[in-house]
């Protein structure tokens, strides 16, 4: 079903269309995007069509004690748990079946959401001997290693889903296909289920966080999946004001380009026109941001090869880096940046550098968000990233609301 999913579940609520119909018709379409892309890693389609009925069901007996995602048709990537689906994560182990949903799963199920199939991380894994393929150009990277879950949204496989992001592995399959990905302030979303396990104190980078065709989506699903579990020490009980208006006069932005594509730098000058034109205010950023997170992010991606001295310097090097940030940007609201340094390059090994712009947010904790920002003369896909504050993604989403609806 064509559409946002704010019109997909009014559909479904008035009874327009049931859960069955709408499920079963985002599946035929995910099936041939699978065939076109490789992007799913699992199907199970008869427990998807009996979780439908059990909707349908409920719906006819109390049609308004429904959730907010009843019916909504969802994907989820390979390392998230998904019950009764198999989740290998990048361990190797295909037989491995859990049978409990991650947090940000469990939420979604309960608020009315039908996980419709696991989608590939990067790929080819095994079993998986198939590479998957970028949305449109199939010569392109898609990117990693929210791989799959990019690219069934991007081509209309899915209409939303889960991701998760240690340093853009949201945002960048995001921004290389065309589509909104976000990745929230660390600690929001509970990684209760992420598989293998990270936490806090092992991988305080990596985030569960949604993918999505606009800005509201993934905005509807994150408020679903957002709040403290009481099983990850790393997620506080923090309440959000979602629901409140935000006043966005005054708010004041810098922009941090650098060694980006003059596409991309075009891209950025729009939406900081965009920024100033409903009554926010640029100022400049000098602080060393790339540079420092991508050497500190190097370090962390070997530190298992390195000494006892080196880890603790590296940590070190974390802590003062994200200090630094907090006192470089205590008057500075929102920072403007590439997502990527340009559009999908050919298929191939990811170079590193092409998270560069990426890593910092993931080292602070800040949310951060990749918005489509048009397309080159070839077609391809270029994205916007904005920065918010910790803990103000409620202001970063009305932010990309605008942007994105000022085209």
């Amino acid at each position: 079903m064509d559409g946002t999913v704010a019109a997909l579940a009014l559909r479904i609520a008035t009874g327009e269309v049931s859960a069955r119909e709408a499920v079963l018709d985002q599946l035929a379409r995910l099936h041939a995007v699978d065939d076109a892309t490789h992007a799913v890693a699992w199907f199970d389609d008869e427990l998807v069509a009996r979780e439908a009925e059990r909707l349908d069901s409920l719906f006819a007996r109390a049609p308004h004690e429904i959730g907010p995602l009843h019916g909504i048709p969802v994907t989820v990537k390979d390392w998230i748990d998904v019950a009764d689906f198999p989740c290998a994560g990048d361990t190797g182990r295909h037989d491995r079946r859990p049978a409990v949903d991650a947090t940000a799963v469990r939420r979604l199920r309960d608020a009315g959401a039908v996980v419709i199939a696991k989608t590939l991380p990067w790929g080819p894994e095994p079993p998986h001997e198939r590479a998957v393929r970028h949305p449109t150009h199939a010569d392109r990277a898609p990117g990693g290693s929210s791989t799959g879950e990019a690219v069934a949204i991007a081509a209309g496989g899915s209409l939303v889903g889960l991701g998760s992001d240690s340093g853009g592995s949201v945002r960048l399959p995001a921004s290389w296909c065309g589509v909104v990905g976000y990745k929230p302030t660390t600690g929001l979303v509970p990684t209760t289920g992420h598989f293998p396990r990270v936490s806090d104190r092992h991988d305080g980078r990596t985030q569960i966080g949604p993918l999505g065709r606009c800005v509201d989506d993934v905005a509807r699903l994150l408020q679903v999946i957002a709040g403290a579990d009481g099983l990850d020490s790393g997620a506080p009980p923090v309440s959000m004001p979602w629901h409140l208006p935000v006043d966005l006069a005054g708010v004041r932005f810098a922009v941090v380009a650098g060694d980006a594509s003059s596409d991309t730098e075009t891209a950025i000058e729009h939406v900081a026109s965009v920024l100033t034109g409903i009554g926010m205010s640029r100022t400049d950023w000098t602080a060393p941001w790339l540079a420092d997170g991508m050497d500190i992010t190097t370090r962390y991606w070997q530190r298992h090869g390195q000494t006892g001295a080196e880890v603790d310097r590296q940590l070190w090097d974390w802590d003062t880096f994200r200090y630094r940030y907090r006192r470089e940007a205590a008057g500075i609201d929102l920072l403007v940046t590439p997502t990527t340094p340009g559009v999908a390059p050919t298929s191939g090994p990811i170079d590193l550098g092409q998270f560069r712009f990426t890593v910092p947010a993931s080292l602070t904790g800040s949310p951060a968000i990749a918005l489509p920002a048009g397309r080159d003369v070839d077609g391809l896909p270029l994205s916007v990233q904005l920065v918010g504050r910790p803990w103000e993604d409620h202001r970063l989403l009305a932010i990309a609301r605008a942007v994105e609806s000022a085209g």
